[in-house]
């Protein structure tokens, strides 16, 4: 059954080159792999932690993860060397419990981060990166479908956060932000890339739908205004796949929005910031943002070369500014909402280069699969990874240890490294 809901919407997966199996074990296998795939996106989301307990969907994730690695140990090892310079990030994380104030806090977390780099590795080297697509529409649209739910009917517990935002079944409002704006790039990516049948189109265009109304019920004043920023840009990386007229209608509607909000700007007061900020019941300090922002620039200035150690801020308890942020903003508050400080604070500098080495070379690999294809999934890979760096300058994404937007990169960085050569190769056939 797996197999016939991804080879509906996105065609078949990539084949497995280790073996010719039954074809019993073919749906065996397909059923396995697209349930591992889908457990790591919703447990990297944080919707489902409401219906099992986080801990133990984990174990099974890393077992599950290690039985694919023991299966297929050479060809994923072979994988793993070609994109090493992915890894630079947990490298830096791994290597930082040498120095870390909370060494054995350290060690854990960046296991954790490693396990989670090498899950999203399996999942590049099993899918393309249309099935990927599909796989984060199989792991959020259930979660944010059950988010509407819950909104409507409290069935499961908390529904909004203290500022009237939606949670949904999430934690935290901006995480369903998050998730709808990660959902409605992969919907859109699917309504023009896949083969259309009248049917598909209506439940992808729901789906959409669906994605878009949580955002707004979330109150995420970043996500949706990355979610609009996103659209444009799909649209330009797209746009040699649309008739000159639709190009040409798309140049002056956005030309004629541009003139408009310059023109009430300079006539009329209209601040575009601070009118979204309003209509989300944003403060001008984006909701305590800057001060959280003002104490990791304060522990940089103390530790600024080597950071106290992955993971080692939040956890070790040595630091007063914890327990303060803490009881002003929430215990589960484990981050400054800023990627660069948080990796700032805990890695230092090495932190710093090795995040930006993991993510240059995702983007070196996503701008040259979009160079070498004219499909659509290039362009969605772009678009994610400009929205996805775009929202972690104002929440913890990118350095998480479970989070499925870093898996979402790496898959489709090694996914896109395997097409590009498979396209090489049949261009010179």
């Amino acid at each position: 059954m797996s197999t016939v809901v991804v080879n509906s919407i996105a065609g078949p997966p990539r084949a497995n080159p280790d073996r010719a199996p039954t074809s019993a074990f073919v749906w065996l296998a397909a059923f396995y792999d697209l349930a591992l795939a889908t457990m790591i996106i919703m447990a990297g989301s944080q919707g489902i932690h409401r219906f099992v307990p986080p801990l133990l969907l984990w174990a099974l994730i890393y077992a599950m993860v290690s039985l694919k690695y023991a299966m297929h140990l050479r060809s994923l090892f072979d994988v793993l060397r070609r994109n090493i310079a992915i890894m630079a990030f947990p490298m830096v994380a791994a290597l930082s419990s040498v120095w870390s104030i909370a060494p054995g806090a350290s060690a854990y977390a960046a296991m954790q981060l490693t396990v989670t780099y090498m899950a999203a590795i399996w999942v590049g080297w099993r899918y393309r990166p249309c099935d990927i697509a599909v796989i984060v529409l199989l792991g959020l649209t259930p979660l944010i479908a059950l988010s509407l739910v819950n909104a409507a009917t409290g069935m499961f517990g908390e529904v909004h956060s203290y500022n009237g935002g939606l949670l949904g079944v999430f934690s935290n409002k901006n995480t369903l932000g998050r998730m709808s704006l990660l959902l409605g790039i992969a919907t859109i990516a699917l309504l023009i890339g896949s083969r259309s049948t009248f049917p598909r189109f209506v439940l992808l265009a729901a789906i959409l739908i669906m994605a878009a109304l949580a955002l707004f019920l979330s109150k995420s004043a970043t996500s949706a205004i990355v979610m609009l920023a996103s659209a444009g840009l799909f649209v330009v990386l797209t746009q040699h796949r649309y008739p000159a007229s639709i190009r040409l209608g798309i140049l002056g509607a956005g030309a004629i929005a541009v003139m408009a909000i310059l023109f009430s700007m300079a006539f009329g007061g209209f601040d575009p910031v601070e009118e979204v900020l309003d209509a989300f019941g944003k403060s001008s300090n984006l909701t305590g943002r800057t001060t959280l922002w003002a104490l990791a620039m304060h522990q940089v200035s103390e530790t600024p070369w080597l950071g106290v150690g992955f993971d080692a801020y939040w956890d070790s308890g040595a630091f007063l500014a914890v327990d303060t942020v803490q009881r002003a903003y929430g215990e589960g508050l484990i981050s400054f909402h800023n990627f660069i400080l948080d990796i700032w604070v805990t890695l230092g500098v090495p932190g710093l280069i090795g995040i930006g080495v993991t993510l240059m070379t995702i983007a070196l690999v996503f701008l040259h699969y979009y160079l070498t294809s004219n499909e659509v999934w290039p362009a969605m890979t772009l678009t994610l990874l400009v929205a996805g760096v775009g929202v972690a300058f104002f929440n913890p994404l990118l350095h998480a240890q479970h989070g499925n937007l870093i898996v979402i990169f790496v898959a489709l960085a090694v996914s896109s490294r395997i097409e590009i050569s498979r396209l090489r190769t049949d261009r010179q056939l």
